[in-house]
């Protein structure tokens, strides 16, 4: 295992010119490599390597220097796109094979027998006649779509699947065995999830009627403290009249009197809050509620003179 970068480099008896080209020819044979920028004329290429089962992709700059005529050194770096805190600790040989895939490929095309070959196939992307004229050309950087960033295909598979779909199964630099992995366990969970929902009402429900008793009828209360409030009245009233008619057996007018002034004053002793005045005319004059309200009020009017 190797622990971060991996560095390799190679000499070769050929210009740079020529190794430039034969690199642009070489790097999209090796799987799961892609070239995302290059610049014949300072002889440099930026070349990305996608997730595999060992990485999370690593970053591959590589630099030619011609030292002589006719001879052209080739510095390559391979170090994981994660670093270490995310692991990119060790490798598994990944960059060290990364490194010798592309001197290795290299050096076949240099050969005259097998460029020949490649020359008459369809896979060379980079064959391009702006690029044999003008030695300032630069491949253009397709990388800058944004389904080509790895980081952000994984984010958006996590925290918004649809579109993360999307972008793994565009992006190129991911293998088709990790597309159908991730896509399986995305499909799973939503799948679940859905099994799921029934069940969620029904649970919510139980714990809220467990948390929450249901609140006192106020309303209820308060009726039925007027039930028990009216029918003190009519029995009081009741007493009343009987009482009326055994004091003036033949005078209504008298007894429809009385009783309108007991009714009377006993609604205003209702209205007074209850205290040791009111209740010790209450105890007193327990059915003359004239004479209640006059001793409660005189005694008040007293309290307060002699404050």
């Amino acid at each position: 295992m190797a622990f971060l970068d991996h560095n390799g480099e190679s000499e070769f008896p050929m210009s740079k010119d020529k190794v430039f080209e034969a690199m642009l020819f070489a790097i999209p044979t090796i799987k799961g490599l892609q070239i995302e920028s290059a610049d014949k004329l300072q002889g440099r290429f930026m070349v990305k390597a996608g997730v595999s089962l060992y990485s999370w992709g690593e970053n591959i700059p590589i630099q030619l220097t011609e030292i002589a005529e006719n001879r052209t050194k080739v510095q390559i770096t391979s170090s994981p796109k994660t670093g270490i805190m995310f692991g990119g600790a060790f490798d598994m040989g990944k960059n060290r094979q990364n490194i010798e895939n592309i001197l290795s490929s290299t050096s076949k095309i240099l050969s005259s027998e097998n460029k020949q070959k490649l020359l008459q196939t369809d896979i060379v992307p980079f064959q391009n006649n702006d690029f044999h004229t003008n030695p300032n050309f630069t491949i253009p950087n397709h990388s800058s779509r944004w389904y080509e960033k790895t980081w952000l295909t994984i984010i958006l598979c996590i925290i918004f699947f649809p579109v993360g779909l999307y972008a793994l199964w565009k992006n190129s630099s991911i293998s088709k065995g990790w597309k159908i992995g991730i896509t399986v366990i995305i499909s799973l969970i939503v799948l679940s999830n859905l099994g799921g929902n029934d069940k969620i009402p029904s649970k919510i429900r139980n714990t809220v009627e467990k948390k929450e008793p249901n609140p006192p009828k106020v309303e209820n209360v308060n009726n039925t403290q007027q039930d028990v409030v009216d029918a003190t009245k009519e029995e009081i009233t009741e007493k009343l009249k009987a009482k009326a008619k055994k004091d003036w057996p033949d005078d209504y007018t008298t007894q429809e009197f009385w009783v309108n002034e007991q009714i009377n004053a006993y609604e205003y002793m209702l209205t007074i809050e209850d205290n040791s005045i009111k209740a010790k005319a209450q105890r007193d004059w327990p059915l003359d509620f004239t004479t209640q309200k006059f001793w409660y009020n005189e005694q008040i009017e007293a309290q307060e003179r002699l404050k």
